[in-house]
């Protein structure tokens, strides 16, 4: 009879002694999934700006591709009017057409940036 009494108190004392044991470790599960939810959200916030960055990164891809189009035609060997001798030929006309040609390129970047704000693709 004496040992489960003895049992029994030594099983309260542990019980006493441990639950501060356990409230320590809940509250440091806690601040671990809180910390791993903060970690989560630091990580989409970067993984949505590296998107960002591919998406305007991609549009000046495609923006500068027709810019290459455009030279490519003047690059090729076709009759037109623009390459007939008596029509002003050389470096002037060369220099305006990659002046206007960059401009358009630029303007059109601005443009396709500003409607992707506009449809809060980017921010």
């Amino acid at each position: 009879m004496v040992s489960k009494v003895i049992i029994n108190f030594l099983c309260g004392c542990y019980l006493t002694s441990s639950f501060p044991c356990h409230l320590m470790v809940m509250k440091l599960r806690e601040y671990v999934d809180d910390t791993e939810d903060y970690i989560n959200i630091m990580l989409d916030d970067k993984q949505n700006h590296l998107l960002q960055m591919g998406v305007m990164l991609t549009t000046a891809t495609l923006v500068v591709s027709c810019f290459v189009v455009v030279v490519g035609i003047f690059g090729m060997n076709i009759k037109i009017a623009l390459f007939k001798e008596d029509v002003q030929t050389g470096m002037p006309k060369f220099l305006w057409t990659l002046a206007g040609g960059t401009s358009g390129v630029i303007f059109l970047y601005v443009i396709a940036i500003a409607w992707c704000k506009h449809k809060r693709l980017l921010e």
